[in-house]
């Protein structure tokens, strides 16, 4: 799937916001920046998905306890 095809906002609608700020935007600068908020996007989810500070670092303290233990470790 393209990065085109994966904008939360339309092509057209980002053309239109370019347009309005009064900057002259050309197709593949339109492209470029749908591209851009997209990676930006990909990236904002992932972040959401992250363990929350909390659950890292009682995760740290059983992978010591494991290995303090005798355990290898996960």
């Amino acid at each position: 799937m393209s990065a085109a095809m994966r904008w939360s906002i339309g092509k057209a609608a980002l053309e239109e916001v370019l347009a309005a700020s009064g900057v002259k935007v050309t197709p593949e600068d339109a492209e470029a920046v749908g591209r851009s908020l997209s990676r930006v996007e990909a990236a904002a989810a992932k972040l959401l998905q992250s363990p929350s500070f909390d659950e890292t670092v009682e995760r740290f303290y059983q992978l010591l306890d494991t290995r303090a233990a005798g355990g290898a470790g996960t």
